[in-house]
C-alpha cells in the first residue's frame, strides 16, 4: 500500500476525503460511448454515471407533471383575460383520463361539449381535468368566453376559483424547481464516513438546513390565504417564501459546487448570545402566532396566513437554540478538524 496523496487527504473547508477529481457523473460526456473518458471508466462508475442522469429526468418530468396538475386544478390556466360574453356547455361524450394526462397526475374527465353563447351561437370544445362530467350531459353549466391580451382566448367553466392564488404561487416556484432539478439521496451513494461528516456538519449550521422547509411553507399558507379576505398579507407572506427559496437555492448550489463546509466555530459567549436570541425568538413567534390565530379566527385559510410568519421565527429560534447547545456541549464539535490539536 503506498501513502495517501495531499489530493486524497481530508479538506478542512469541504467534506472529507473527496475525489481528487470531478466525480464521473459529473464530468462532460463524449459524443459516443467507448470514446475517449468513458471508456476509461469502470464499470461500477459508468453505472452511477447513468443513473445519476436518468434520477434527473425522472425528476424534471415529475416535477413538471405536478406544475401542470397544480396550473390545471387551481384555475391558473383560466383565469386570465376579461370576459367577452356567456352561455352554457351540455357535454355530448365523456371519458376517464389518467393517472398520467394533459391535466397532469390524477384521474380526470374529459369531456366534448356543445356551447351556445347568449347571442345564440354555437360551437364545440373539449374540456379537460373535470371541468364536466358525465352529469352535464343532462345538466348544462355555465361557460365563459375570455379575451386575454397577447395570448389564446379561452373558453372555461364560469365558476368560483378560490385558489388560483395558490396556484400562481407554486407555479413560480415548481417552475424554477423544475429547471433546477432536485437530488435524490443516494445517487450517486455516499461513503459512510463521508455521510457521517456531511450529517455532523449539517447539524452546527445555524440556518440553513431550513431555508428550504421555510420557504415552501410560507409560499403555501400565503397562496392560501390568498383565498380569503387579508390578500395582501397574504402576498407578502408569499414574498418572504420566495426569499427563502432564493436563499435555500444559493444554500444549495453551495453544496454542490464545494459540500457541506466546516461550520466556523464562534467563542462561547457567541455561541450563548446566539441560544439567548433563539429563545427570545421562539417566545415572541409562539406569542405573534397565537394572537394572529386568535385575530383572524374563524376563517381558517385566514388562520394559516396569518401564522405562517410567526410560526417560521419559532423554527428559526428553535434552530438557534438547539445549535447553541451542541455547539456548547461540545459533542459534534469534538470531531470539527478545526478543533483538533496536534
Amino acid at each position: 500500500m503506498g501513502a495517501k496523496s495531499a489530493a486524497d487527504a481530508p479538506d478542512l473547508k469541504g467534506e472529507p476525503a473527496r475525489n481528487p477529481r470531478t466525480p464521473p457523473w459529473r464530468e462532460p460526456w463524449t459524443s459516443l460511448p467507448g470514446v475517449g473518458r468513458w471508456a476509461d471508466l469502470p464499470g461500477q462508475e459508468r453505472f452511477w454515471r447513468i443513473a445519476y442522469v436518468v434520477s434527473q429526468v425522472a425528476v424534471r418530468g415529475l416535477l413538471a407533471l405536478v406544475l401542470l396538475t397544480v396550473a390545471a386544478n387551481t384555475g391558473v390556466l383560466s383565469s386570465d383575460g376579461s370576459v367577452a360574453k356567456r352561455g352554457t356547455a351540455l357535454a355530448t361524450h365523456c371519458e376517464s383520463t389518467g393517472p398520467v394526462s394533459r391535466a397532469g397526475l390524477g384521474w380526470y374527465w374529459a369531456c366534448d361539449a356543445q356551447i351556445t353563447w347568449s347571442d345564440g351561437t354555437e360551437t364545440r370544445k373539449k374540456f379537460l381535468n373535470s371541468e364536466l362530467t358525465p352529469e352535464n350531459e343532462t345538466r348544462p353549466e355555465p361557460v365563459v368566453y375570455r379575451k386575454v391580451r397577447n395570448s389564446a382566448d379561452q373558453i372555461a367553466v364560469d365558476k368560483p376559483m378560490p385558489f388560483v392564488g395558490l396556484g400562481y404561487a407554486l407555479f413560480i416556484a415548481l417552475v424554477f424547481a423544475t429547471f433546477y432539478g432536485v437530488r435524490i439521496p443516494g445517487l450517486p451513494p455516499m461513503p459512510a464516513e463521508r455521510r457521517a461528516e456531511r450529517r455532523r456538519r449539517v447539524r452546527l449550521q445555524w440556518w440553513q438546513p431550513l431555508a428550504l422547509p421555510i420557504g415552501w411553507g410560507l409560499v403555501v399558507a400565503g397562496g392560501l390565504g390568498t383565498a380569503s379576505a387579508a390578500t395582501g398579507r397574504s402576498v407578502l407572506v408569499i414574498v418572504f417564501g420566495f426569499v427563502a427559496l432564493i436563499a435555500g437555492w444559493f444554500v444549495s448550489q453551495g453544496r454542490r459546487k464545494y459540500g457541506v463546509l466546516e461550520p466556523k466555530v464562534l467563542p462561547p459567549d457567541q455561541t450563548r448570545r446566539f441560544g439567548k436570541v433563539g429563545r427570545l425568538l421562539v417566545i415572541f413567534g409562539c406569542a405573534a402566532a397565537v394572537l394572529s390565530a386568535v385575530t383572524a379566527f374563524p376563517e381558517w385559510l385566514n388562520v394559516i396566513s396569518a401564522v405562517a410568519v410567526p410560526l417560521a421565527v419559532v423554527a428559526v429560534g428553535w434552530r438557534l437554540s438547539l445549535v447553541a447547545n451542541r455547539r456548547s456541549g461540545g459533542t459534534d464539535l469534538a470531531e470539527t478538524a478545526s478543533n483538533r490539536t496536534s
